[in-house]
């Protein structure tokens, strides 16, 4: 009986529910929908060389292109994908995509770069795989990168459901649209972490993920609609190698961590029981979104701010402490913690005949981190020091990265760059201005520019001497040729000049040639 009635309320909540109109401004982020709109099966060639000079490959090669670029001077591969939809039904529809290449100076040199399968049941999705997913709320091409998720690093593969794009509450009136999902998954980069195998690390590590996104407006009655939305995602499980027990100091060569039923429970839960998340809980980060939109006809503007945070004190401005007798208090700093750190964007979306499509520009700061030293304000409370969250740093995962490269914002220096095999972040703290523009001229020309500066203050930990300095540009640009534009061939320019950071002064140049082939 109890599972019939749960049945007609999900049946119910169905009927509630329909899709919310699309707009012009939505990004890249809402392929799985994309993907399930036709019957269509897409093959596609790409080949891509870059060449350079300097230590790295320039900045804005590396960053935010889902793991297929390189930080050597010189790289490329040869990709082969396909990807197709069939729809069953008006209701339902299945997805697919397979996606290889053979490269050189990547961290493979044959890879899997996407393998997936999607079932789309009106507005429930579900992806089974390693797919491309970008930042939520973020132009994908323009934007520096979203804090927590951006697609500066390899796709995860993982088990993935939810609500994919907004769709529309109409037992509220049709003002309320709500977007989500909840994913589980493994990271597949235990042979760079364990590259050094004297050294303590942790390996075969498990991903979870969820969010959940409110947006209020209509639309079809007002251009105007404001979107409020939290991310959590989580490191668990694993093993550990070369890591002292957290009783007696003894060195383990190995240690498994938890990753039983109960586990997956407690990870879904936010930090687990409130003030109690130990070590073996796992390491578990997010952010809070909001944005205000303007959309017309022909043009549109976003207003967005994303607040980072590393654990309860950074979620909601609140600090839970106990005395040496096992009482338990609660601290609320409100404004007064890190709600300054984050990022600052404006989006404008320009009428499509324009030789200037879109428009972003950004301020990124994460200097605050809850401060160096809190001085916890209850006088009959023994522990006095707090703050340093140490974004993406964990002292049992090391580093919130994925094959070195930071799965938030790529600003802070990711891993990957470290000369000593160091797998923590040594520059999170960072104040960076960033403008992105693209547009075409004609038909078959685009471009895309990127400006970014940013400055260095290393860690609270490890502070540098001097603040550090990094400047990135990128020119790119892509001629499309044939009667259906199916060939691209694409030129960037890209250059940095810095001082103080591991990435120092690079430039060089990267050529790409693409073919798309519609079979269905």
């Amino acid at each position: 009986m109890k599972i019939y009635r749960a049945i007609r309320l999900f049946l119910i909540v169905v009927g509630l529910v329909v899709p919310a109109k699309r707009s012009f401004a939505q990004n890249q982020n809402n392929a799985l929908a994309d993907s399930l709109m036709e019957n269509s099966l897409v093959c596609r060639f790409e080949t891509l060389g870059t060449f350079g000079k300097g230590d790295y490959a320039p900045f804005w090669f590396t960053s935010n292109r889902q793991g297929l670029s390189s930080h050597k001077p010189e790289s490329g591969y040869i990709r082969i994908a396909a990807d197709g939809s069939m729809i069953l039904s008006d209701d339902f529809g299945v997805g697919y995509g397979l996606d290889v290449g053979v490269a050189y100076g990547l961290q493979a040199d044959c890879f899997i770069h996407r393998f997936y399968t999607d079932v789309n049941y009106r507005w429930i999705g579900m992806s089974i795989g390693s797919r491309e997913i970008w930042g939520e709320l973020k132009n994908s091409l323009l934007s520096s990168g979203a804090l927590t998720w951006s697609g500066n690093s390899r796709p995860v593969p993982q088990i993935r459901i939810g609500i994919p794009e907004f769709t529309r509450i109409s037992l509220l009136g049709s003002w309320f649209s709500v977007k989500g999902h909840v994913a589980y998954g493994v990271y597949t980069d235990s042979k760079w972490r364990s590259r050094n195998p004297d050294e303590p690390y942790t390996d075969r590590i498990k991903y979870h993920s969820k969010s959940a996104f409110l947006r209020f407006g209509n639309i079809e009655r007002s251009p105007f609609h404001a979107t409020l939305g939290l991310e959590m995602y989580s490191q668990f499980g694993g093993i550990m190698h070369n890591r002292k027990l957290f009783v007696d100091d003894e060195v383990m060569e190995e240690y498994r961590l938890p990753d039983g039923p109960k586990t997956y429970w407690n990870i879904l839960m936010p930090f687990n029981r409130a003030g109690e998340q130990t070590k073996e809980n796992g390491n578990s980060l997010g952010s809070w979104h909001l944005s205000l939109d303007y959309i017309g006809e022909t043009w549109g503007i976003r207003s967005y701010y994303e607040h980072f945070y590393e654990d309860h004190s950074g979620m909601l401005g609140i600090e839970y402490k106990s005395d040496m007798l096992g009482n338990k208090d609660y601290v609320f700093y409100g404004l007064r913690r890190n709600w300054f750190d984050g990022l600052y964007g404006l989006e404008f979306n320009l009428p499509k005949e324009w030789p200037v499509r879109g428009v972003v520009l950004e301020i990124l700061n994460t200097r605050g981190q809850s401060g160096p030293v809190y001085k916890y304000p209850s006088a009959n409370v023994l522990e006095e020091v707090d703050g340093r969250d140490g974004f993406y740093t964990h002292e049992l995962y090391d580093s919130y990265s994925h094959w070195g490269y930071a799965i938030g914002s790529p600003m802070p220096v990711s891993p990957v760059y470290n000369a000593d095999g160091d797998q923590r972040f040594k520059s999170n703290r960072l104040l960076m201005f960033h403008a992105g523009i693209d547009g075409c001229i004609g038909p078959r020309f685009d471009y895309r520019i990127l400006v970014s500066t940013s400055r260095h203050w290393g860690t609270y930990e490890d502070p540098y001497n001097e603040v550090g300095r990094l400047d990135s540009y990128l020119l790119e640009g892509f001629y499309r040729l044939g009667e259906e534009c199916s060939w691209k061939i694409g030129l960037s320019l890209g250059f940095d000049s810095g001082k103080g950071t591991p990435i120092g002064s690079n430039k060089g140049v990267m050529l790409s040639i693409s073919r798309l082939w519609r079979i269905i």
